[in-house]
Parts: structure tokens; C-alpha cells; sequence
């Protein structure tokens, strides 16, 4: 099941933390603490962390919180590349992120 598209940030390959929608980390936080990761440079381990902000968003709500997938795996991601994030629909709880590829 895709859960979204994203574009990886400069940050990812130093922090390994990938940022994800609320709504992306709402289906996420289903899985537990941590959870299974799978991507091009292996297996692993990840978890779901959420950090609160005072970005521009937070003026108007007065909270205002990104979500993370944070695993060293995501260390091997290239900034500005595209990656599709997906639940592996024949083994639950395992989560996948791999390159997008191009629309046809």
C-alpha cells in the first residue's frame, strides 16, 4: 500500500531521518515503536519520530509538529531524489522505501 511520495531533503543522508506527512505517520505508528525497513541498501530497523516546531505553520495554530521515519538505512539516500514509501501489502509490518520511478 503506497503511503506517499516524498522528496528526500539534504538533511536525510546526515541525520538518516526521512519526513513524512501526519497522515502518513498516523498509518506508521500502527506498526509499534519500531518496525521492519526495507530499501535498496538493505534491511533493517527504523522508528517513527515526531519533533515539535515553530516553523511558520505553528503561528497560525500555535503547534505545529513534523514527522519522521529515522533509521541509518536512510543515510544512503540521495538528496532530491524521489522515494515512494509503502507498506508491503505480503508481509505486514514491513515497510518499504524505495526510488520513485519516472510517471510514463
Amino acid at each position: 500500500m503506497l503511503l506517499e511520495r516524498r522528496i528526500v531533503s539534504r538533511k536525510t543522508p546526515l541525520d538518516g531521518k526521512l519526513e513524512i506527512s501526519a497522515h502518513a505517520a498516523s498509518q506508521l505508528a500502527l506498526l509499534g515503536e519500531t518496525f521492519a525497513l526495507r530499501t535498496s541498501s538493505g534491511d533493517g530497523a527504523a522508528r517513527l519520530e515526531k519533533m515539535s516546531c515553530t516553523c511558520a505553520k505553528s503561528a497560525s495554530t500555535g503547534v505545529h509538529e513534523h514527522h519522521f521515519i529515522e533509521s541509518d538505512l536512510l543515510r544512503a539516500l540521495e538528496v532530491d531524489a524521489e522515494v515512494r514509501i509503502e507498506l508491503d501489502d505480503a508481509q505486514p509490518g514491513l515497510l518499504s522505501i524505495e526510488l520513485a520511478q519516472p510517471a510514463r
